[in-house]
């Protein structure tokens, strides 16, 4: 039987500060919190410093705004890009395409996994863009700790909670994208 892991990472409100789509910043900021890595940095000053990609490519940076909507742009910064803008803060590695028990195995070890998902665990709703087929309700969490049936995730919309780990892996496996915070 597996114990339960619960690594107790904070939880930072996107919607609190007004970043409509800031929930990749936010994830991101509470694993650094949590391994004591820029702790002086506020949630508002990790925003400004985030990449902006210039042609709203979310593999080039964050595609558009955090703070509003825009027709035509894709509101989110995809691993390669977010790797390398948090490398300034710790250190980070790809779990992009790793089974979900990969994931588990980061945070038994003690390191957060940001890991993208979608709004509410909804299933994905795919539209098409330049750069490729993307969920449009796309979303990032932390996932900082499991049990047998259960995975727990800081959420920058929902909060912290508990969920069935099925329906986390159906959500995960839509994209397989995420990334760990190592120390």
């Amino acid at each position: 039987m597996t114990q339960q892991v619960l690594l107790g990472v904070e939880n930072i409100s996107q919607l609190s500060w007004g970043a409509i789509n800031g929930c990749e910043a936010a994830s991101l900021l509470e694993g650094f919190h949590f391994n004591q890595e820029a702790v002086e940095v506020s949630y508002g000053e990790f925003l400004l410093d985030m990449p902006i990609s210039q042609d709203g490519n979310p593999y080039h940076g964050f595609g558009g705004s955090p703070f509003k909507n825009q027709s035509g742009k894709f509101e989110a910064i995809f691993t390669c890009p977010l790797i390398e803008w948090g490398r300034k803060y710790g250190m980070l590695r790809d779990l992009s395409g790793a089974n979900s028990s990969w994931l588990f195995d980061e945070v038994q070890r003690g390191y957060p996994v940001l890991t993208y998902v979608t709004v509410h665990f909804e299933q994905p709703k795919w539209e098409k863009y330049p750069f490729g087929l993307v969920p449009v309700n796309n979303h990032a969490v932390i996932l900082d700790g499991f049990d047998q049936n259960r995975v727990h995730v800081s959420d920058p919309i929902d909060g912290k909670y508990w969920m069935a780990k099925e329906k986390f892996e159906t959500i995960y496996y839509s994209r397989k994208m995420a990334v760990s915070l190592t120390k």
